[in-house]
């Protein structure tokens, strides 16, 4: 097997609020530059029904402007609105809980597996903790408890039906125990081999910090949380520095012992975790600062009073509590920081276990995305980002007179774009274009790392693959302009 990915909700293809979009996703273009056709035997990859699970925001968005144009006006057409909301919602509820999508169904076809195991809300303890038999039974008893069709219902249990579908596609009781890391052992160890490997969590180790702008450390937890319960580590939302330590040391463990049984060499990539504070679902308000930068990337970082959600001011930060302060934020960033140093020592250790010995070689490469997202960051670096574009994105920005950025994504009532492009609508998670430029970054640590990449991006292809760039959505000043609507999306983001 020439590529094997272990992520989280950005190596799944999530985007806009749903896993829908794996055949965008940077590791399926990798695929491709690789030689690799995906959707074929030869790279299978998921296909989401209904628009993706939970919701897809930007689905949703656009079946209103279809319905009401860019302009919901007044008393009669908002009242018709939120049933229009409603049903969208209904019917997506509906194809996961009871329809195709449902986990008795299989999602693969003959396939029993994907090359892409990647599940929207990983930590890094999931990577062997969570397998289809866990997720079919907290889905038995969630059932009970949330099921029906309420008024702006979700999918119940929807990490562990995105799991279970990834995990377990053919639905195949064999395959019931098979974790991630079962997964890398199978295809590794008693298959074929696997000679490039992505590993990419971490991110969902504090990314609940500012989902639900709120910080529940670790540090009062009573033992280690990957020695914890689904359940208990659910209750936390940032792990200390020397919890994700611990955790990702029991990681790259596991993971150096099924690829040193292996029957071929691996070139390990691992990921980086991103700055939350670049995402621009958190929003800076209040007064601008400059702050000691925690990842070292400058001299000086650019904070604010408050971080709030992306559509609201300081004035709803400081009335609804849904903020966290400056200290918080840059305590966020200063512990990220940490898991960064940790991931790169222990790489350092364990390229160093891999010397030369009998049985296969195993090579570990950092790919920095958190340095790539910290100098593309706009105002982190005070609207002059210092990460070099790709030239064929800067020449078609030019041809489509359009930015790409990482400022919120920003659409006049003509469909003029004016920022955005690297982030989708949930202000979290990475557009087609975004995907883009992670897959750069892949591309780049594999051919240096001797890695045969024979094709480059096709970024005319990938530009037109991403549907906010090519055909932006006029409604959105609705978002920006009104309040309802901008709460109701929240509220549904925040849902658990």
């Amino acid at each position: 097997m020439k590529l094997f990915t272990i992520g989280d909700s950005i190596s799944q293809g999530f985007m806009s609020m749903a896993a829908a979009r794996t055949e965008l996703s940077y590791s399926t273009l990798l695929a491709r530059c690789m030689g690799m056709v995906p959707g074929t035997d030869e790279y299978p990859i998921p296909l989401w029904g209904a628009g993706g699970l939970p919701f897809n925001i930007e689905n949703l968005l656009r079946s209103l402007q279809r319905q009401y144009g860019s302009d919901i006006r007044g008393p009669i057409e908002w009242p018709a609105a939120v049933i229009s909301v409603n049903r969208f919602l209904d019917e997506v509820e509906d194809y996961y809980e009871r329809g195709q999508g449902n986990i008795a169904l299989p999602q693969a076809g003959r396939r029993q597996f994907y090359p892409n195991v990647s599940v929207a809300g990983f930590t890094v303890a999931d990577a062997w903790m969570v397998t289809p038999r866990l997720c079919v039974n907290r889905i038995a008893m969630n059932d009970p408890k949330e099921g029906g069709d309420g008024f702006f219902d979700l999918p119940n249990a929807r990490f562990e039906r995105t799991a279970h579908a990834v995990l377990n596609p053919s639905r195949d009781p064999r395959f019931d125990d098979y974790s991630q890391l079962r997964w890398l052992e199978h295809h590794h160890v008693e298959g074929e081999g696997v000679e490039n490997l992505i590993l990419w969590l971490g991110a969902n180790n504090a990314l609940g910090t500012i989902v639900r702008m709120d910080v529940k450390s670790t540090e009062k937890a009573k033992k280690q949380p990957h020695k914890l319960s689904l359940d208990d580590r659910n209750g936390f939302n940032l792990w200390t520095a020397d919890h994700f330590e611990a955790e990702y040391e029991v990681l790259m463990d596991k993971v150096h012992d099924i690829l040193r049984r292996g029957k071929t060499d691996c070139k390990v990539f691992i990921g980086t975790v991103p700055a939350i504070t670049i995402a621009p679902l958190a929003k800076g308000v209040g007064s601008s600062r400059g702050a000691k930068d925690p990842f070292g990337v400058m001299d000086e970082a650019m904070y604010y009073d408050r971080y709030t959600y992306f559509l609201f001011d300081h004035d709803y930060a400081r009335r609804s509590g849904n903020s966290l302060t400056f200290d918080e934020a840059h305590g966020i960033d200063t512990t990220i920081a940490q898991y960064n140093e940790t991931i790169k020592r222990l790489v350092a250790s364990y390229n160093k276990k891999s010397g030369p010995q009998e049985g296969p070689k195993v090579e570990y490469h950092i790919v920095d995305i958190c340095d790539q997202l910290l100098r593309l960051a706009l105002k982190r670096n005070n609207g002059k980002p210092t990460y070099k574009m790709p030239k064929e994105l800067i020449d078609l920005n030019e041809h489509h007179d359009r930015t790409v950025d990482t400022v919120y994504y920003t659409v006049d009532r003509k469909g003029n774009m004016s920022n955005g492009g690297v982030f989708s609508l949930d202000g979290v998670h990475p557009t087609a274009i975004g995907h883009g430029l992670i897959a750069h970054e892949f591309i780049q640590a594999f051919r240096k790392a001797g890695v045969k990449v024979p094709r480059d991006l096709d970024w005319n292809a990938i530009v037109a693959s991403d549907s906010l760039y090519s055909n932006p959505i006029s409604l959105m000043p609705e978002l920006y302009d009104n309040t309802r609507l901008a709460e109701m999306l929240l509220d549904l983001m925040r849902l658990p």
